[in-house]
């Protein structure tokens, strides 16, 4: 008879596997991935373009192009488009980040061979209607100015701008005058030249017909795309910066500094290096400054890579008057990483990233978000079993190693606002 008062024994497990998927790579360069025999009756079609910020001719163009692709068409007003996506209970996502723009249908499996061709003309006819963009852009700027009241905004953009420069595309803070600025001809030209795409991903088991039309379809896009430009990091912003507001009662902290990128052979041993520094609830940051010290209701550390570098962030919220010994108490524990790492707090940072990662593929969405940075970073196909390998066979002393290669003394930029 079972015991229940008795814990079942503990199982470790390394083992990770994403399922294989069918890839087709057009003579015009898109490249089509599509992850299919799922259980649920859905698809999902990502639609990616290499048209972030990187690749702005004016600052938050891209956010606006992307936004504007379902205010209306050629054939179809704004009110037509959500209506016709309404009646069949689908979905269009829109987004845009610093590297990429990305455009998504979900959608009954049932339904998917009505929903597309009308998919297809967001993507091909859009009217970038100046009365939609007239009132995109009013929202825009108000939300900018409830969002520039916030600490906790303020700080991330300055931090971005102290270790990038605020002219680099990954430092740059939109302001108003310049969304005003934008207009319908900056956006159709914007789209003409950069809305074209680069990947399409489909979860799903659309009839074989379907697929046919879709690859044909993006089999006509045109192949000719424009140099991605390069830029210059330019730090010329303060290590150390403190914004006061005076009516702010908390203060946002911000440590930050460039790292490595993904591609690179000290990446996997940083990842956890930071996981056991910042990334979950056991941290030793959460330990220090919210469980020993009360200082804040959290506090993480996170990697954040992007196409062209890599950050890593330490972010927080503090009592005004506890803002000084917040950011002492982490720059100690930062220190701490290059003499002192507990083995046993780095079996539990482990087995928690390991057991995450493995619970973030339970859902088809999930997996899909796993092979669109495989595709998009072009890293190998076995890039996550390998992460965790690497990890599972990293000892303290490896990352203390790495912390006085990459963690020294004043290398972090330091921003606080309130």
């Amino acid at each position: 008879m079972l015991d229940r008062r008795l814990a079942p024994p503990f199982i470790k497990s390394t083992s990770f596997h994403l399922p294989d998927v069918t890839r087709h790579h057009l003579e015009n360069g898109i490249n089509i991935i599509h992850l299919k025999d799922i259980q649920q009756d859905v698809i999902k079609l990502d639609v990616v373009f290499p048209a972030g910020k990187w690749v702005e001719t004016k600052p938050e163009i891209a956010h606006f192009t992307a936004q504007m692709l379902d205010k209306g068409t050629k054939t179809k007003t704004s009110a037509q488009i959500a209506d016709f996506f309404d009646r069949y209970g689908a979905h269009i996502e829109l987004t845009s980040n610093f590297d990429h723009a990305t455009v998504s249908l979900y959608s009954l499996t049932k339904h998917f061979g009505e929903l597309y061709p009308v998919f297809l003309e967001l993507l091909t006819i859009p009217a970038f209607s100046s009365d939609e963009l007239i009132q995109l852009k009013e929202n825009f700027i108000q939300s900018l100015r409830v969002k520039n009241e916030k600490t906790s905004y303020l700080a991330s953009q300055l931090i971005r701008g102290n270790i990038f420069g605020t002219q680099h595309p990954y430092g740059h803070s939109v302001t108003e005058s310049e969304v005003e600025s934008i207009t319908r001809d900056d956006l159709s030209s914007f789209f003409s030249r950069r809305f074209l795409p680069s990947h399409v991903f489909i979860m799903g088991n659309p009839p074989d017909k379907d697929l046919e039309i879709l690859r044909a379809d993006f089999a006509a896009f045109d192949g000719s795309r424009s140099l991605i430009p390069d830029f210059e990091v330019e730090n010329k912003g303060a290590f150390s910066l403190h914004v006061d507001k005076e009516n702010s009662v908390q203060s946002s902290i911000r440590l930050g500094k460039r790292t490595v990128q993904r591609q690179h052979p000290d990446y996997a041993g940083l990842v956890l290096l930071n996981y056991y520094l910042g990334g979950f609830f056991g941290s030793r940051l959460m330990k220090n400054i919210r469980e020993d010290k009360g200082l804040t209701y959290g506090i993480s550390s996170s990697i954040n890579p992007f196409m062209h570098d890599c950050i890593l962030l330490i972010g927080t919220d503090v009592n005004k008057e506890n803002r000084n010994l917040a950011v002492s108490e982490i720059l100690n524990e930062v220190s701490m990483l290059q003499t002192f790492i507990n083995e046993e707090e780095l079996e539990l940072a482990k087995r928690h990233f390991i057991g995450s990662m493995q619970g973030d593929i339970a859902s088809p969405f999930s997996v899909m978000s796993k092979i669109k940075t495989i595709e998009l970073f072009q890293l190998p196909p076995q890039y996550y079993s390998d992460l965790i390998n690497r990890m599972d066979s990293t000892h303290a002393e490896d990352l203390k190693a790495l912390a006085k290669t990459y963690f020294q003394g004043g290398s972090f930029f330091e921003v606080t606002v309130g």
